[in-house]
């Protein structure tokens, strides 16, 4: 939470709030921005920072009421707390000695412009100020502009208070009276614009400050991508501050008003908004719970319940015959209807094996002396342990055995690919049968456990005294996090959003993997003792020197793959054409599509989602959740998708269309700049690539046109390089990728990284095993004092 220690009020809609957050002071510079969450129901809201004072720990924001937002945080007052802010991001304004420079501010532009205005000074620069308003009322921090400024004009369209007049006549007098040799322009759009326009006649290289739409403001939603110079850029990760000359202006106007009606209907009910702000720790939720009496092997220690030579154990391995075993047949998920599921956004879809089928289903295990399941499984767990424990009846033991090895049995259960992994080496495939449910097994005895009320936590050993810093809270800081608390180390996890999780929360939809499971994983870590700082990005808010003289031994990133890709057509930056992670993004984390959330999200008709794997299917099927008519549409023949075999039969249960050997080729957009039209090239397959799948070829001459109105990408992710550029003498692998050795360590020996921001793109459970690798080999590497 974060206090408002000053408010002050400069005309009927514009106001300026003096914040507390003390790291965000100590690092801002000249143009960078931070993003603001309101409360919990609130929506993210990038806000230039105005001022920043180190003393006082506080940083200055100046809010003009424009929408439900603004208008939320205008209506708080001194004393009262904000919800989240997380910066400083964006890059900060490049600073030198130019000469002689015009910086002409523009609204609420006047206030991102004071620190320019300063930084310039103190650099050495001679600085001419415009700042201009329409009326008197609306002209703000002149006092502290001129303070700055060699000279001020001042300008309001009514005439009012200074000269009458825009802003661009200000900037040509000063042209006109000087030679300049650059201009700095923020303000509305239109009048960035303009200015460009103005100063291109003159030859005058002219920088802009650009405040497009944004989600997470770290790159990784792509909400915020302009054309600039003609390629596609994103503000937050390039900018915000872009050449003018080089901005599509007409671009950024339509896609600004990407969610203007829904906007416009969240004003007309903003007082039901306002009632809907509730505790965050407010919960609903009620599951049936386990009888777990009597159970009695809870408290025996690990060795006891993993041995294989156990008397138990061979009790049961001799109670039933190998062939009797394998005759029996692989238990069947119950699921919801899918006419009823593909209704409904947050229930789960597999609702999970009883008692009695789950011990039935460990019956099939043959309890290999050398079992290769295990060999398939990243985080290496002890496979035929945890299930033969499932058969005898002792869940909590089972779920005890789990908990030795991976610290997310309850998220691994459900989303990873078990049938490419563990269950893939299973010896009744070599058999001509089906593999042991292994990750259904997993799920039971996780959920058995919370819903039992009797969780227990894993052994740890006495602290250490050393700190380890890890960066990210997705799959592989979790895990990471998990296994050196357990070696007796002090956790931090710094995670740059508002909710610890990373893509557990923001990427997969609740039907699949509910958010109150991921909770209940995260506050097992908590009570292990790992410390968890959200709204913390390292490399913005805090740098990695910064860690290392604060006392952290290690650092584990594990920030994620962040940047969304897209195909680079044409009319691919229309409006309602968005990623896949900024889709999800707004349904899941921030819940844009209840009603009582500020987040706006515009709810398509005819969905078109590119791409083969699992956020794709998540896509698709979030989308049909909220009423539309939803094709995928594939390069590739179904049988080269990569999505899991679950996922695709659910997508097509629920009646989303498959549209395979297709790709777009181009998007059409009708007069308000939102996509109409998709044009899709027909492929055929040709030889198989260097993953080993066939590669699409183009059939010449032949294309499919869709009419759609709302298109989601799905295509993958790059390495956000917020993060890795931020770390002095860090080697960078393929497409600015980590680099790591087979321990999980960077060029610098005491980083280690994995997950996406290693490989690209993984699953959850190949992140988990990142963090595990990396937490061996660190714990090793520090406890040898290397």
């Amino acid at each position: 939470m974060f206090k408002i220690v000053r408010k002050k009020q400069f005309s009927e809609k514009v106001f300026l709030f003096e914040i507390e957050a003390p790291l965000i002071a100590k690092s801002r510079k000249a143009g960078n921005f931070v993003i603001v969450r309101v409360d919990n129901k609130g929506e993210r809201m990038p806000l230039t920072i105005a001022d920043a004072d180190t003393r006082k720990g506080t940083i200055t924001l100046v809010v003009q009421e424009v929408g439900l937002s603004s208008i939320k945080l205008c209506r708080l007052n001194e004393g009262d707390f904000i919800a989240d802010i997380v910066g400083p991001l964006g890059n900060p304004t490049h600073i030198e000695n130019f000469g002689t420079v015009v910086c002409a501010g523009g609204g609420v532009g006047v206030a991102p412009m004071l620190p320019i205005v300063r930084a310039l000074k103190a650099a050495g620069n001679r600085v001419l100020s415009v700042i201009a308003g329409r009326n008197r009322e609306l002209i703000i921090l002149e006092d502290e502009i001129r303070d700055s400024s060699d000279e001020t004009i001042v300008m309001t369209d009514d005439g009012s208070y200074g000269e009458k007049g825009v802003v661009t006549l200000g900037i040509e007098r000063f042209i006109k009276q000087e030679h300049i040799d650059k201009v700095f322009a923020i303000g509305p759009p239109v009048m960035m614009k303009f200015s460009c326009m103005l100063t291109q006649k003159y030859n005058i290289p002219t920088d802009v400050s650009l405040n497009t739409i944004m989600v997470d403001g770290t790159g990784m939603c792509g909400a915020c991508r302009l054309t600039i110079g003609g390629k596609t850029k994103f503000v937050c990760i390039d900018g915000p501050e872009f050449d003018g000359a080089l901005v599509d202006w007409d671009e950024m106007f339509r896609r600004m008003g990407t969610f203007r009606r829904v906007e416009q209907d969240e004003l007309e009910h903003f007082e039901e908004h306002l009632a809907a702000v509730v505790d965050d720790n407010t919960e609903n939720v009620a599951e049936e719970a386990y009888t777990a009496s009597e159970e009695q092997n809870v408290g025996c220690p690990i060795e006891t319940l993993t041995n294989r030579n156990e008397e138990w154990r061979k009790e049961l391995r001799a109670a039933i015959k190998p062939k009797e075993r394998a005759a029996i047949d692989r238990v069947v998920m119950p699921e919801l209807e899918p006419e009823y599921r593909s209704t409904t956004r947050k229930e789960e879809v597999n609702t999970g094996l009883t008692k009695e089928m789950a011990m039935t289903e460990a019956k099939r295990c043959l309890d290999c002396a050398k079992p290769s399941c295990v060999e398939g499984c990243p985080v290496n767990i002890d496979i035929p342990s945890f299930i033969k424990n499932i058969e005898r009846g002792e869940i909590l033991a089972a779920a005890k055995v789990l908990k030795n090895t991976s610290a997310l049995p309850a998220v691994c259960g459900r989303v990873c690919p078990q049938e490419k992994q563990c269950e893939s080496r299973c010896v009744h495939l070599k058999m001509n049968g089906q593999a042991v449910a292994i990750g259904y097994l997993e799920r039971f005895a996780a959920d058995y456990e919370r819903e039992s009320g009797s969780m227990s936590l894993p052994d740890k050993v006495p602290a250490n005294g050393m700190k380890v810093a890890v960066v990210g809270s997705g799959p592989a800081g979790l895990s990471f996090a998990g296994d050196m608390v357990k070696k007796g180390y002090e956790v931090h996890v710094f995670e740059a959003l508002h909710e610890i999780g990373g893509v557990l929360k923001y990427g997969i939809p609740e039907f699949r993997l509910p958010n109150r499971i991921v909770d209940v994983e995260i506050d097992n870590l908590k009570k292990l003792g790992v410390e968890f700082h959200t709204d913390c990005i390292i490399g913005k808010t805090i740098q990695v020197e910064e860690l290392e003289e604060d006392g952290f031994k290690g650092i584990f990133v594990a920030s994620g793959a962040g940047l969304p890709n897209f195909m680079g057509i044409p009319g691919e930056n229309s409006i309602n054409i968005m990623s896949s992670n900024e889709y999800l993004t707004r349904v899941n984390l921030m819940d844009a599509a209840d009603p009582t959330t500020d987040t706006p999200i515009n709810i398509g008709k005819k969905v078109l989602v590119v791409g083969g794997g699992n956020t794709a299917m998540d896509s698709c099927r979030t989308a049909k959740r909220l009423g539309a008519d939803v094709t995928i549409v594939y390069r590739r023949s179904e049988k080269e998708m990569p999505a899991r075999l679950e996922e695709v039969k659910h997508a097509k249960e629920e009646g989303i269309n498959f549209l395979t050997l297709h790709n777009p080729i181009k998007y059409e957009a009708d007069e308000n700049g939102a996509v109409c039209r998709a044009v899709l090239q027909v492929m055929e397959l040709g030889e198989p690539d260097e993953s080993g799948r066939r590669s699409p070829v183009a059939v010449e001459g032949k294309t499919v046109t869709l009419d759609v109105d709302q298109v989601i990408v799905a295509i993958g992710v790059s390495p956000n390089p917020l993060v890795p550029s931020s770390i002095q003498g860090l080697e960078l692998g393929r497409k600015n990728t980590i680099a790591v050795n087979d321990g999980m360590q960077s060029s610098r020996h005491e980083i280690y990284a994995g997950g996406d921001i290693v490989r690209g793109g993984a699953t959850v459970i190949l992140a988990m095993g990142d963090g595990r690798r990396a937490a061996e080999n660190m714990d090793r590497q520090l406890r040898n004092g290397k």
